[in-house]
């Protein structure tokens, strides 16, 4: 049973059981887009993202949250996130 509570949440975002960090920062690297998927999901529900650069510090929060599982990947979440919150802001 997973008791980190991130390792719960990393779990549910890749739909699979990430029992240690290492397994987590696998995932990461392997598809830093579906971390920065999940990101921009809880950006744009979030009340207190209400620009660009919220939404991008929001990310920021999120990713120091998670440095420990994040790692090397963080700049490749960070771009694919920054790529997204880019064509909302294009729609909107």
């Amino acid at each position: 049973m997973l008791t980190d509570p991130l390792l719960r949440q990393l779990s549910r975002i890749y739909q699979r059981p990430l029992e240690t960090p290492l397994a987590a920062r696998e995932a990461i690297v392997r598809d830093p887009g579906v971390l920065a998927s999940a990101l921009f999901l809880e950006a744009a529900e979030s009340d207190d993202v209400t620009s660009i650069e919220s939404a991008l510090a929001y990310c920021e929060a999120r990713l120091d949250e998670l440095a420990e599982f994040v790692g090397e990947a963080r700049r490749a979440v960070r771009v694919r996130f920054e790529e997204k919150v880019q064509a909302w802001a294009k729609v909107g």
